[in-house]
């Protein structure tokens, strides 16, 4: 059924990408319009039912046929972006400093704090704070993958079994604060820094790092003091059983830090450094910040990568480059993120004028929305579409319908940076179902966390995300925007 269903939908979505333009026009759309117009459905189809990969060349390809580009500068503006160099060259430098132990040995320093000794609920918030906090400069993926053995050895010490509702919360919570992390910063997460691309390429003006970070981070730690008083007090787990771990047994097989795990940390964090200096110093140092920013944002990554490669310990590259390009690059992200960025500059593009068409249909349905209302709206549609699709499509989807209405004043009063940072952010936060992320399907896939408890709470969890995001973390990115 399921093979049968997505062949129905390949046809469909084909379809849609080579023959829209032969359609009579809609929306007082040209030929072209309705070419663009057919591309951008046919490829969101088969991101959404089929796969996020072969379709991206073939929306690549579709592009290439299209009065508005010639091949060269289809290449360019997809597999030459930016953006696309930096995923692959961030993700062999976070790989590279996940593959030292770096990551688990972080994760049992905050669990193993004496005042984690004190208290139940101080031991889960510090182990819940560590993915948060890790996971703020890794991929989501790994850091979850860190947490999984961490929390079974906790449960066999304590003899829960799989259908408790202890070790349940406890999966669902590291699946939340491992997603919930990719807000925190731009660092090596891929939803974020798509949503930030489009923005650029539309506006022509980067968003922050640090301003980004300064949303991202307030925003996290208001969720997750939410969602710790949400755990305690509405899924009310037994945790009497906490009192008689003792969290010395994690550090039995600790390991001082060799000499490759302290070198790698230094090379990411020189990497981090170059990222973030720039918004740091501009009011003091503005010549010396645009020198850096002027690097562009894939060239620190560019530098970690080649450092890696080049330092040795015991006659080893700290980096092998072939291994970390095979088994660190998301590849599917990678060339997903080709095709986003340049069918996002199809779809804006004056010529085509979808977006002139798009306002102008959408404008009499939320004309009298106030703009806190549009915000919240737009923040709950991206993170429900994102617990059951892709995070990548859910940035260009939501993106793409909800940015041209305030570029156009159809909705007043709404800060697009601001809103770019609310949909990036929201797009990452998905914990509900198991195909919405690959940590979501590996939490299943443990055997530690039901399904129905997963929707049920992972669902409550989301929701109360949006909400922050819509009012308390668009405030504070307009302000500082």
């Amino acid at each position: 059924m399921k093979n049968k269903r997505q062949i129905a939908m390949t046809v469909i979505g084909l379809l849609c990408i080579f023959g829209f333009r032969f359609l009579p026009p809609v929306l007082g759309l040209s030929e072209l319009g309705m070419q663009i117009l057919g591309i951008f459905i046919g490829t969101i189809i088969l991101w959404l039912f089929v796969s996020v990969t072969w379709p991206s060349v073939v929306c690549i390809f579709a592009l290439m046929l299209t009065p508005l580009f010639t091949y060269e500068s289809v290449l360019q503006g997809s597999m030459g972006s930016w953006v696309t160099s930096f995923v692959m060259f961030s993700s062999m430098v976070t790989y590279c400093l996940g593959q030292t132990g770096f990551l688990r040995r972080c994760a049992v320093w905050f669990i193993t704090r004496p005042i984690a000794k004190k208290n139940q609920w101080l031991f889960l918030g510090l182990f819940f704070l560590a993915p948060l906090v890790i996971g703020s400069f890794m991929s989501p993926v790994p850091t979850f993958i860190v947490f999984v053995p961490i929390a079974e050895q906790i449960f066999k010490e304590l003899g829960y079994q799989p259908e408790e509702r202890f070790p349940q919360m406890i999966m669902l919570s590291l699946l939340c604060f491992s997603s919930l992390s990719t807000i925190t910063t731009p660092i090596a997460h891929t939803v974020p820094i798509l949503g930030m691309s489009l923005y650029q390429e539309d506006t022509g003006t980067a968003i922050d790092f640090v301003k980004y970070t300064v949303f991202g981070i307030i925003s996290a730690a208001v969720i997750f003091i939410l969602i710790m008083l949400m755990l305690k007090y509405i899924f009310k787990p037994d945790t009497s059983k906490l009192r008689n771990l003792d969290t010395e047994v994690l550090l039995k097989d600790a390991e001082p830090m060799s000499r490759e795990e302290k070198y790698t940390l230094a090379v990411f964090a020189g990497v981090v450094f170059l990222w973030m200096i720039p918004g740091i110093i501009s009011p003091v140092l503005p010549g010396v910040s645009a020198f850096i920013s002027g690097l562009g944002t894939p060239t620190p990554a560019i530098i970690g990568v080649i450092l890696l490669c080049m330092m040795r310990v015991n006659g080893k590259p700290l980096m092998e480059f072939g291994k970390a390009m095979k088994e660190g690059v998301p590849w599917g992200a990678v060339i997903m993120v080709a095709g986003t960025m340049v069918l996002g500059s199809a779809l804006t593009n004056e010529e085509a004028g979808i977006t002139d068409a798009v306002v102008s249909a959408i404008s009499p349905l939320i004309g009298n929305l106030s703009p806190m209302i549009f915000v919240l709206i737009v923040s709950l549609w991206t993170v429900i579409q994102t617990n059951f699709a892709s995070n990548t499509v859910t940035v260009t989807l939501v993106y793409s319908v909800a940015l041209p209405l305030v570029y156009s004043g159809a909705i007043g009063g709404v800060d697009p940076a601001a809103l770019t940072c609310i949909i990036g952010a929201g797009a990452a936060i998905a914990m509900a179902t198991p195909p919405s992320t690959a940590h979501a399907a590996i939490a299943v896939g443990t055997g530690w966390l039901k399904t129905d408890i997963m929707f049920k709470y992972g669902m409550i969890m989301s929701v109360i995300a949006a909400v922050v995001l819509a009012f308390v973390g668009y405030p504070i990115a307009a302000w500082l925007m």
